[in-house]
């Protein structure tokens, strides 16, 4: 009698432990799913507050979707909620080790809060994982760049260009920090490639044409100047500043 007593109890236990709904938890993944989805929808039209309140829902039903964590420390991101974004994409890495672009991102906000250190670190960590992150070699150049480290700026900004030969806002930059280093012909050499890949970008257009005031083509730069607030009038204020200090020197 003991001996089956036993038995029953071991089957019982070993029959609540061992059974799972799977079409319960594949309906409940779907449902996460479908709310990530709409969080990316409202993310894409700038409602991060309700992007974010989708999120959550997903989480309620999935809470180990990285998937959702991600996408909502974009949201935060966007919307300027740092501290929480960065909890967010700790805890995707927690789920998913291999996230270049959760380690790519968080370390964007460790450099915005000028933790350089741990900046570098998430980066040297994307790019390990994966080297063809070409917006980490450019925000890293822009870091080095802020930081006036003109060689390490150019090295990153030249590896962006390897990888994308197209990419605008890193021929820009990498003109920015050639003119650091008084190589005013290759700065405007960049600045007119950035232009013919797009004839709207306008901040190419005002830095080209201080890079040929400094030259002393004044009518050329004022041709520039010119296009540039036809494209976008709010940088008047930044060219007349600009302007008056190549005047000063």
């Amino acid at each position: 009698m003991r001996t089956t007593l036993l038995r029953c109890a071991c089957l019982s236990f070993c029959f609540v432990v061992a059974w799972i709904n799977p079409l319960q938890a594949q309906t409940r993944r779907e449902t996460a799913l479908s709310y990530v989805e709409l969080g990316n929808e409202l993310t894409r039209h700038g409602d991060f507050d309700r992007a974010i309140g989708a999120y959550n829902i997903a989480l309620q039903f999935e809470p180990k979707l990285a998937l959702a964590y991600f996408k909502r420390a974009l949201a935060q991101q966007a919307s300027g909620r740092f501290t929480e974004a960065i909890a967010d994409y700790t805890t995707t890495l927690e789920i998913v080790p291999i996230s270049a672009e959760a380690y790519a991102n968080r370390g964007n906000i460790l450099a915005l809060q000028d933790q350089v250190d741990k900046a570098l670190a998430d980066w040297s960590t994307a790019l390990e994982i994966n080297p063809k992150l070409k917006t980490v070699f450019y925000n890293r150049g822009n870091l080095w760049l802020n930081h006036g480290s003109l060689e390490l700026a150019l090295a990153d900004f030249d590896r962006a260009l390897a990888i994308d030969h197209d990419y605008v806002a890193a021929y820009n930059n990498r003109a920015i920090a050639r003119v650091g280093q008084g190589d005013i012909e290759g700065a405007i050499a960049d600045l007119n490639r950035a232009i013919r890949i797009d004839s709207r970008f306008s901040e190419a257009y005002v830095n080209r044409g201080l890079a040929r005031l400094q030259q002393g083509k004044r009518r050329e730069a004022e041709r520039d100047f010119a296009r540039s607030l036809k494209l976008k009038a709010s940088l008047k204020a930044i060219i007349d500043q600009r302007v008056d200090q190549i005047s000063q020197k």
